[in-house]
């Protein structure tokens, strides 16, 4: 319960209401001093909330035209507000998009999602430098989106690893349009796939 407080930025308390009552409305599992999981019906409505999320980036980026580093912020505060039918008619009306404007997959309405033959940066930086194709950017803050929107690193942009550390993710990059030095924060968060398999 630490862990997670920790990771949601809430104190101890809070986050242990807030399990509570996800186990009394039955989404998720949860013994004391042990960890928590979904329930199968949990699963489902984290499936549903992530894909009413995704649909909403793909229409503010494709409809209204939203910054890219924009797009997860937004989304986040339309999603509480969409009904099911309102979703229904943007996914429509955007012919069933399949990946977000960050290329991460959309759950399909039965909770399936795509896997991904993907790794992240820097497990693709040894031992070859071959040129690798970025394919999706987990979730970041918005100081780490507008950095890498602002050096063109989005999905689908090629690059080749220059330089790795050997402990932590500072990676150099050259890309057509930018050559620099990627801290953890932008590094950890891109993943890309290598020539041959982006290829497929």
């Amino acid at each position: 319960m630490t862990g997670l407080a920790r990771a949601l930025r809430f104190v101890p308390g809070s986050v242990s209401e807030q399990v509570k009552r996800l186990v009394d409305d039955g989404l998720v599992d949860h013994e004391r001093y042990k960890s928590i999981s979904l329930t199968p019906w949990g699963h489902l409505e984290a499936m549903r909330a992530l894909r009413a999320n995704r649909i909403l980036r793909c229409f503010l980026h494709d409809v209204l035209d939203l910054p890219w580093s924009e797009l997860a912020t937004n989304a986040d505060a339309l999603e509480a507000s969409s009904s099911p039918r309102f979703l229904q008619r943007i996914e429509a009306s955007l012919d069933q998009p399949t990946h977000d404007p960050y290329g991460q997959p959309i759950p399909t309405p039965d909770g399936h999602i795509e896997s991904r033959r993907d790794a992240r940066l820097r497990e693709l930086a040894r031992p070859r430098w071959a040129p690798v194709r970025i394919t999706r950017v987990a979730d970041a803050p918005l100081e780490t989106l507008v950095f890498l929107d602002e050096r063109h690193l989005r999905p689908g942009t090629w690059l080749r690893i220059q330089a790795c550390t050997a402990e932590v993710d500072i990676i150099e990059v050259r890309t057509a349009e930018w050559h620099g030095t990627l801290l953890p924060a932008g590094a950890g968060v891109l993943h890309a796939s290598l020539h041959d398999e982006a290829a497929r």
